[in-house]
């Protein structure tokens, strides 16, 4: 049971429906971590935007960013964000391989290439609160400065959602079997 409910369109002043309004035009509903966010609806609509921006704008391949949302909420233990960007993963396009080795928590090893390399940046950054300046290099190199601060932008909004919601014990969707190991 979640700590606190998700709000709903009606629990909200007409005002701060428009957040509301504005996290469905973009997600198809306002559920999960945007459920309980909406208990502070500016909040909720500043990082509905950011994660709007980061999934749905910013110019890294699908593919990428999915890899980037997987290795993050692996790390951050967020079952209901894995387990939802597990099938987004693979709609995306990312391999079956990528996707059992980042669930299964053995990566980067099996990896290579832009996996290899996003899957270790992102660990450095969220086990070392560092990242080595190899690493950084390579990064830096591959996706230049843009991608590189739009990528670290999706690796911290993706810490924040999972921290929603396992402050919150968010639970998954009825009929939703979760898929990362606990």
């Amino acid at each position: 049971m979640p700590r606190i409910p998700s709000v709903t369109r009606e629990d909200l002043s007409s005002d701060d429906q428009a957040y509301y309004d504005q996290i469905v035009e973009k997600r198809g509903r306002a559920a999960g971590p945007y459920g309980v966010m909406l208990h502070s609806p500016k909040l909720a609509g500043r990082m509905g935007a950011t994660g709007s921006y980061l999934r749905f704008e910013c110019e890294i391949e699908n593919t990428l960013k999915e890899v980037v949302i997987m290795t993050t909420t692996r790390e951050a233990r967020a079952q209901y964000a894995f387990t939802a960007h597990e099938r987004l993963a693979r709609e995306a396009g990312v391999s079956e391989g990528t996707i059992k080795i980042i669930t299964e928590g053995t990566a980067p090893a099996g990896l290579s290439g832009d996996d290899a390399l996003l899957v270790r940046y992102t660990q450095e950054l969220l086990r070392n609160h560092s990242v080595s300046s190899p690493t950084f290099d390579a990064m830096r190199d591959r996706f230049g400065e843009q991608g590189i601060i739009d990528i670290t932008g999706l690796i911290g909004h993706y810490l924040s959602v999972a921290q929603f919601l396992n402050a919150f014990e968010v639970e998954l969707p009825e009929g939703v079997t979760p898929v990362l190991p606990v």
